[in-house]
């Protein structure tokens, strides 16, 4: 596709505008004042304020460095375990577009305030 063509099919100030306003976008200003760690079963687990399991939107590149995952991620249909534990690894680079880079460095520092 070509650049226009991309555009066209996302926008990325979009994107970031209704991204921003959500408490789970770690870019966002809210985020580390949202979240928390709390002890589990299992060892340490983030959860959101009503002490939910927490998932976190970050926006990145994926790089092709490593990439470990199709469509179902390390799944194997032999009935090992279910889908919804299936791992997805992959890399993470900075987005080209400006907007959404900057919102990837904001994630980056608000996880790592985080943690």
């Amino acid at each position: 596709l070509t650049t226009t063509t991309m555009s066209q099919l996302f926008d990325t100030h979009t994107y970031h505008v209704q991204q921003s306003t959500k408490n789970n976008y770690a870019a966002s200003p809210n985020f580390v004042e949202t979240t928390s760690w709390q002890h589990t079963s299992t060892g340490l687990e983030v959860v959101d304020a009503d002490e939910q399991p927490f998932t976190a939107i970050i926006v990145g590149r994926a790089s092709a460095y490593r990439l470990k995952c199709g469509p179902g991620g390390n799944h194997f249909d032999s009935g090992l375990s279910p889908l919804e534990k299936a791992k997805y690894q992959f890399h993470l680079s900075r987005p080209a577009n400006p907007e959404l880079g900057a919102d990837f460095t904001a994630g980056i520092k608000n996880l790592e305030e985080l943690q």
